[in-house]
């Protein structure tokens, strides 16, 4: 199984609806490719981080970056009862009423827009539009860090799954030999001192079995916990490992240098914050704005010379705000703005050369640990010939037991060892095409 295959076509599976939940099937071994198909659907992180790739998505409009004129529509009643009391040039006697009502009513409907404000609103718009790219970016780097999360812990399963295969086959030969020891008692060919190092052995691989079926369990419920899916689930998982011939160098820091997600998202934090810088001298410009208005209003007065009044129509209104002194508070947000955009530029700076600096380290760690993987396997194939020696050796009686169980236990370690390795180099592999941007095809 290649791994630039691994997650090919699996990135849509972040937007299935409701993320309705997939578990592993415990009839048939879990593959790799099976195993990040079901993290990205469940994984918690991956979840929360889609969540707000969406919210930036919803954000990016040109009505919350105030391009769009805004409408509003508004209506209200007012009632009162008083005892009024009114005096009028030019007669004698004053208006005198008792609980007298006034009822007032109005409606309108109104439309603002801003015609200009330096250019902020754009500004602002485009700030929307690299926030979203932001939080794809960020969405992408969640998904591979995700996947490593995968790999490590489905290696490590397999490990430890291969770990109790060996151990299981060691018992087995215990067994064989024990049973041997006995037999041998029984015609005189063995005493009883074989047979209790037989037994002190087979209790010893007993106890091996226990420890690595412990460790096998709990690098599932890790594995799951990832995945997403119940942590008890148990199964088995496909060991077979294939690596890639076609990694250089040269190669994977170019990659890193273009596409590594860490580098790409601080990239956008250093846009964005040329944009900050824009939106905050837009501000010193004056604001040109305008308004439409079509209302509706009357009042009823038991009171009063005017009794009724109603009115109806349109009104339309232009105004321009210029800030021209507001005790150098525009002046200190442009500079904190600038400031701020060099911070990030240094920033962008640092994180590419420790990109660089990675992507070198773990090409190197890479290509150390394949020779690892070829040196074990050679040392594999010497302990298994020299198990094998040694066992034929023993069923004539030319060896004794003690030295049949120093080659058993030298295949069991090595065995473990060479096990190891090709996982470590495995996970190596996919951190290496993590850091040059080459995980998500």
């Amino acid at each position: 199984m290649k791994t630039k295959h691994i997650v090919l076509a699996l990135f849509s599976c972040m937007y299935i609806a409701s993320f309705a939940q997939v578990t592993p099937d415990s009839t048939v071994q879990l593959s790799l490719s099976k195993a990040v198909e079901i993290a990205l659907v469940n994984n918690y992180d991956i979840k929360i981080a889609t969540a707000e790739r969406e919210k930036a998505k919803n954000n990016n409009s040109i009505g919350n970056a105030g391009l769009l004129p805004s409408l509003s529509v508004s209506g209200g009643t007012d009632y009162s009862k008083n005892d009024t009391k009114i005096e009028i040039i030019g007669q004698d006697e004053p208006i005198e009423v008792d609980d007298a009502k006034s009822m007032s009513y109005n409606a309108n409907a109104r439309i603002d827009y801003t015609f200009f404000d330096g250019f902020g609103n754009i500004y602002t718009y485009k700030k929307l539009k690299s926030s979203d790219n932001l939080q794809e970016t960020v969405l992408r780097q969640q998904t591979e860090t995700t996947i490593v999360q995968v790999a490590e812990r489905y290696y490590q399963v397999c490990r430890t799954q291969q770990n109790l295969h060996l151990a299981k086959e060691s018992m087995r030969i215990s067994k064989e030999r024990l049973q041997k020891a006995i037999d041998q008692k029984s015609y005189g060919q063995a005493n009883q001192l074989d047979v209790l190092n037989a037994e002190v052995d087979m209790n010893n691989d007993s106890t091996t079995i226990l420890e690595t079926e412990q460790a096998f369990i709990q690098s599932i419920k890790d594995l799951n916990l990832v995945l997403g899916v119940p942590i008890q689930n148990l199964y088995e998982v496909d060991k077979t490992i294939n690596y890639r011939d076609d990694l250089k160098a040269d190669e994977i820091i170019t990659a890193a240098l273009l596409n590594n997600s860490r580098l790409v998202v601080q990239q956008q934090q250093e846009k964005i914050s040329n944009l900050d810088v824009k939106i905050t001298n837009a501000a010193k410009y004056p604001t040109l704005s305008a308004y439409g208005q079509y209302g509706y209003n009357r009042q009823d007065n038991d009171a009063g010379q005017l009794l009724y009044n109603e009115n109806i129509g349109t009104s339309a209104g232009v105004s321009l705000k210029f800030n021209v002194f507001n005790g150098r508070q525009q002046s200190t947000r442009e500079k904190n703005a600038k400031l701020d955009y060099i911070g990030q530029q240094e920033r962008t700076y640092q994180v590419k050369s420790e990109i660089e600096r990675d992507a070198s380290n773990a090409y190197t760690d890479y290509i150390y640990k394949r020779k690892i993987v070829e040196l074990q396997e050679s040392s594999m194939a010497q302990a298994r010939l020299n198990f094998e020696q040694t066992q034929e050796m023993f069923q004539i009686g030319r060896v004794t037991s003690i030295e049949f169980r120093a080659a058993q236990q030298n295949l069991l370690n090595v065995a473990a060892q060479f096990n190891d390795a090709q996982y470590k180099a495995k996970v190596a592999e996919f951190y290496l095409l993590q850091l040059s941007g080459q995980l998500i095809q």
